[in-house]
């Protein structure tokens, strides 16, 4: 059992106690250690045995003083993992080792990790091993790892109630994954527990599923919220400038680069750089990167010293990475890397539950642009959007509630400011429906036929003319930019709000189209 089965296992776990056990069993198969324990800080100094194994079951619950124990006292002290040498100090655990009928013999391998949250004390991970160099092959970073997963648990502890965890959640950045269904309560617990440590991610699914939320979500609810969180879309970067971009350049590295300049790396020291389809990386990038993830240092293009940086790697894509290195498009030793936990995030139409949330959070989103009151649904609109296929996801369904409030301003003829839209079955008439076999069917569309079946729609004429392409497009424009400009009360910054595009560009639209008269020309 690895680290990744212990995250894995914490995930799954019901209550705190059994992803404590787990994450034990976890680490008893990574060392040689005898026993381990959690023990977990009371507030007036002591700390009890949370959960064990190799101990007695009769330890189960015991409490120490710290103060009695210069061990369990220095451990509670330290800032990271903590060997213990000196063999004229006392085990607390003496006594305790399963098997063992008197004293642990003075000459044991013996560690302790002090368990943080929040910057406070938690607790204390413990390992003991019976042979002298018995832990000599763990690695206090991966201590620190096991560590964190056990400070994750305890945070899983049943705490004032869901209002108030909710609540909690919301202040922590929790409010940035609306839903309520099984999958959505799975990607929260994976976050509460990954987000205070500081091993990479990747985060897998279709597009328009919103990984770019649960990076968000890892980033803010993390101990490196207070600085940066720099967001990569590696697709948008040309494949040349690629290493410039990330890891920075020096002044004459190539031609066009006129000064220094640092990468993204350098400016997420301390932080988060999330790397959004991170599977468009060419190869040379991806060496890199992997000296970035494995040693901690980057080298800028051009320079001959490696730099020292600190950031922690979230990775996200849509495509297969296994097969990807399968094909040789990506490096196996930088996918193995990564993939130390995936979160998959799965397609809005497998939890279709979370659509009537997401609804509500864009409708507030848009009312507050629009200036609305409020934006709600009637349940006839309400039931086609938790129906549809939504092919793109939760970008999709965003999009779709913003032209459907739009739809319903321009169809009422009025401003929105300080009124509440009440959207319409109407307003949303062109999602895509999925149909009994999983197939996608838009609600008024015509028919596509098949081979051998009349190619138009049902009760046109065969040979009825088709308007040219070229006009129906600038008919279909004039309308929209005609609408925009009614609902915007001329004023072209709405105007583009409504559309999408920039003021100027719906102001030049505006004045091609003759919706608005042209500028006079300027007196010299």
């Amino acid at each position: 059992m690895t680290l990744l089965d212990a995250v894995l296992s914490l995930s799954e776990a019901p209550a705190r106690d059994e992803a404590l056990q787990r994450i034990l069993r976890a680490l008893a198969q990574a060392t040689a250690a005898d026993a381990l324990s959690v023990l977990t800080a009371a507030e007036d100094g002591s700390v009890g045995v949370a959960a064990q194994i190799g101990l007695s079951p009769a330890a189960l619950g015991i409490s120490f003083n710290p103060a009695e124990h210069p061990r369990l006292r220095r451990a509670t002290l330290a800032a990271g993992p903590i060997r213990f040498l000196d063999p004229s100090e006392p085990d607390p655990y003496s006594g305790w080792l399963l098997g063992s009928a008197g004293e642990i013999h003075p000459i044991h391998a013996c560690m302790a990790v002090p368990l943080r949250v929040q910057g406070r004390l938690a607790g204390l991970l413990t390992l003991d091993a019976c042979d002298p160099h018995g832990l000599r092959g763990l690695r206090d970073e991966d201590a620190r790892m096991f560590a964190g997963l056990c400070a994750g648990a305890l945070r899983l502890d049943v705490g004032p109630g869901p209002a108030l965890a909710a609540e909690a959640r919301r202040a922590a950045g929790g409010g940035a994954l609306p839903g309520g269904s099984a999958a959505m309560r799975r990607i929260e617990r994976e976050i509460s527990v990954l987000a205070p440590l500081s091993v990479p991610v990747l985060v897998t699914g279709e597009t328009g599923v919103g990984k770019e939320l649960v990076a968000r979500a890892l980033h803010e609810r993390s101990p490196r919220a207070s600085r940066a969180l720099v967001i990569v879309n590696c697709a948008a970067i040309p494949a040349q400038l690629v290493e410039s971009e990330l890891f920075g350049h020096r002044k004459g590295a190539f031609t066009g680069a006129t000064a220094a300049r640092a990468g993204r790396f350098e400016a997420a020291h301390g932080g988060t750089i999330f790397l959004d389809e991170i599977g468009e990386l060419p190869l040379a990038a991806q060496a890199q990167l992997l000296r970035a993830l494995q040693e901690g240092e980057i080298q800028p293009v051009g320079e001959d010293r490696a730099r020292r940086v600190e950031a922690r790697v979230v990775a996200a894509t849509n495509r297969d990475l296994r097969r990807e290195v399968a094909e040789g498009r990506f490096r196996a030793d930088l996918f193995h890397r990564l993939w130390v936990y995936p979160i998959c995030v799965p397609p809005l139409r497998e939890r279709r539950e979370d659509i009537p949330a997401l609804c509500e959070r864009f409708a507030a989103e848009i009312a507050a642009e629009l200036g609305a009151a409020r934006v709600d649904f009637d349940e006839p609109a309400l039931r086609a959007l938790t129906q549809a296929g939504w092919p793109g996801n939760v970008r999709e369904l965003k999009n779709a509630v913003e032209r459907a409030a739009l739809r319903r301003m321009m169809a009422e003829g009025t401003g929105a400011a300080g009124r509440t839209l009440v959207l319409r079955r109407e307003d949303v008439d062109d999602v895509d429906d999925a149909d009994e076999h999983g197939a996608l069917a838009r609600p008024g569309a015509p028919r596509i036929e098949l081979p051998g079946e009349r190619p138009w729609p049902a009760g046109e004429p065969p040979g009825a003319p088709a308007e040219p392409l070229v006009e129906a497009l600038e008919r279909a424009r004039r309308e929209a930019f005609a609408r925009a400009f009614r609902a915007a009360g001329g004023n072209a910054a709405m105007a583009g709000r409504l559309l999408g595009v920039s003021r100027s560009f719906a102001y030049k639209e505006a004045v091609r189209l003759g919706l608005i008269p042209a500028p006079e020309p300027r007196r010299r």
